[in-house]
């Protein structure tokens, strides 16, 4: 079947999401991508020249259904985004964030793919949603949304694997925040 056929880059794109997530960044590479997904290498190089390429777009044909929610409150959209963030996920998404964590301080190329390609689809609903907030005055109009989305995509991240994260961050920092 060739490595363009729709299932065939099913197969490829989830090799390369559970090779980065057990190997990090630094340790991964086409061998092991081309033996986990029976292809050859020089097939793989030959679609994706380099490794960041490759996994930003596993990434991108990987990325969760996100919502974009309007619940009236910026408390409620955020809590909607954050749970549409935690769907179930046939990866380990914790590993593959460390992975391209790893790799953005390691990699330009795999940092600018990864904030054009996959940090927007996260960012966007909260860049919306946040925007909205300040129209209604929930929010103060000067506030920094760069510095408000990025801590809540870290913390999220951070703390994933703990049970009502969601919950967490909304009801003690997002509540908190806009009183």
């Amino acid at each position: 079947m060739p490595l363009d056929a729709p299932e065939r880059l099913r197969e490829v794109f989830a090799a390369v999401l559970d090779v980065l997530a057990e190997v990090g960044y630094a340790r991964f590479n086409m061998d092991l991508v081309a033996g986990r997904a029976r292809a050859s290498k020089a097939s793989l190089y030959q679609r994706w020249p380099s490794k960041a390429r490759l996994i930003t777009e596993a990434l991108k044909a990987n990325l969760p259904e996100l919502a974009q929610p309007d619940e009236g409150t910026f408390a409620e959209d955020v809590r909607q985004i954050m749970r549409s963030w935690s769907e179930p996920s046939p990866f380990d998404t914790a590993g593959i964030f460390l992975g391209l964590l790893e790799g953005s301080r390691q990699d330009a190329d795999l940092a600018y793919l990864r904030e054009e390609h996959v940090d927007r689809a996260y960012t966007a609903p909260l860049q919306v949603a946040v925007d909205r907030a300040k129209a209604r005055g929930e929010l103060p109009p000067d506030l920094d949304a760069g510095i408000l989305i990025t801590a809540l995509v870290s913390t999220f991240v951070l703390r994933s694997d703990e049970q009502g994260v969601t919950d967490s961050i909304v009801d003690g920092l997002v509540r908190p925040l806009i009183g």
